[in-house]
């Protein structure tokens, strides 16, 4: 949406033609759109507003219904500040006789995306660029007259809380399997004119401009299919609602229909996405035409049993928690990896230090024994050296007892040193 727009009214003759169903008024002759014109909606922001429930900080489009007007220069005076944004566009652009019911809905519904975008972009000034001691000095310029307000909002973006909801959010953010389109800021009228200017003039239509949207730019090589599989997608959730757009159309309007030939159809929208839910159809929600289009209620009373059906709108969540499980599964796994490497390493050690430390006492008696051998003139051979001892659940080793047994050998005879202990009273304990 353009911030600025031409100070001159436009002549008549180029004045704009909304069609029915578009959602945006287009102005022949040039690419500036008459919406460009309600960004005057930040020139009378009300700030504070005084509702039954209280006062409050206008953050929304229906505040503006809720402040009077004030006489301007040219003593015009409206009922409120909503119908001062509206009728400003008049000031520049004139509505084809027949129209105006239809340019003022267009606009109503480009402002309440209007003032939604205002409090974004100053959310993110104030949050993400700044910090939050210097917050009271970031306002913006819409908001410069109400700064008491502007507090008010700050305090509000920024809870106590506020951190440990920012990082739940962004780890929910990470699960997403892909961006949710190509388009950027472009409708999908806009996409589908720009893909058609991109590949020779070939038109597509807003189911083909949908699918599209989901693989590349409007410069990009592709092209749609209806056999391609998920992983075609930016997201798999496109396909999903391409796959159920299909079916319900075949139900609807017979078999042989090909959705590719037509434009979304809104009874089928409805039935595929099960009507709107907040405020959005499924899919294609910005050419929908809603005069024409049925509500869910009137399609559920004429639906006979046996008839196309009305499915629920598949969600992000089981594909989430789907995630989040294969995520848990595979964490847990890793970490009874690790618990068991670390008790190994564990026991590893411990059986090396009580062989070190059953080693060091072996030599140190058997230097006393050689030492009062030595003395009464019988030296001992040297100090045979063992291995470790194996774990209790391997085999004997070969040339102890139990292989020996097993071969038929004779067993080793314990011998008795209770003669020799009373030749050495001071020796240690045997």
């Amino acid at each position: 949406m353009p911030t600025q727009a031409s100070l001159a009214p436009c002549p008549r003759r180029r004045g704009p033609h909304p069609a029915p169903g578009v959602g945006a008024l287009l102005l022949p002759g040039h690419g500036l759109l008459p919406l460009g014109v309600l960004t005057n909606a930040r020139q009378h922001y009300p700030g504070l507003v005084q509702l039954p429930e209280g006062l409050e900080v206008a953050d929304t489009f229906d505040h503006y219904a809720a402040v009077n007007d004030v006489e301007d220069r040219d003593g015009r005076k409206f009922n409120n500040k909503m119908e001062r944004v509206m009728n400003e566009m008049l000031d520049f652009y004139r509505i084809e006789e027949g129209y105006e019911d239809l340019a003022r809905q267009v606009a109503r519904t480009a402002c309440h995306k209007l003032v939604k975008d205002m409090m974004y972009e100053a959310r993110n000034q104030a949050i993400i660029d700044l910090k939050t001691a210097m917050d009271v000095q970031a306002n913006p310029w819409w908001m410069a007259a109400h700064s008491d307000r502007w507090e008010v909002l700050v305090d509000k973006w920024c809870p106590e809380n506020w951190a440990a909801t920012h990082e739940v959010c962004r780890q929910r953010r990470l699960f997403m399997q892909g961006p949710s389109h190509h388009q950027g800021s472009l409708s999908l009228n806009k996409y589908a004119a720009k893909y058609s200017e991109a590949h020779g003039g070939q038109p597509i239509n807003t189911f083909e401009a949908f699918a599209l949207s989901h693989k590349g730019k409007v410069s990009a090589a592709i092209h749609y299919n209806p056999e391609d599989p998920p992983e075609a997608y930016s997201n798999p959730t496109a396909y999903s609602r391409l796959s159920s757009y299909s079916e319900v159309a075949k139900e609807v309007y017979g078999q042989d229909y090909d959705p590719r030939s037509h434009d979304l159809d809104g009874e089928v929208v409805i039935r595929a996405g099960k009507g709107k839910k907040h405020g959005w159809y499924y899919p294609g929600d910005s050419v929908i035409d809603t005069a024409s289009t049925p509500t869910l209620s009137q399609i559920q009373a004429w639906t006979v049993s046996g008839g196309p059906s009305i499915r629920e709108r598949p969600t992000a969540t089981p594909a989430l928690q789907a995630q989040l499980d294969e995520e848990r599964a595979r964490r847990e796994q890793l970490e009874a990896t690790l618990a068991q490497q670390v008790q190994e390493q564990v026991q590893a050690q411990v059986q090396t230090q009580v062989h070190a430390h059953v080693q060091a006492h072996t030599q140190e008696m058997f230097s006393f024994f050689q030492a009062q051998f030595e003395a009464i003139g019988h030296p001992l051979p040297p100090h045979p050296t063992w291995a470790p001892r194996p774990p209790i659940s391997s085999p004997p080793m070969p040339g102890s007892a139990g292989s020996n047994a097993g071969a038929g050998a004779v067993p080793v005879q314990d011998v008795d040193l209770s003669a020799v202990r009373n030749l050495f009273p001071n020796s240690p304990a045997l």
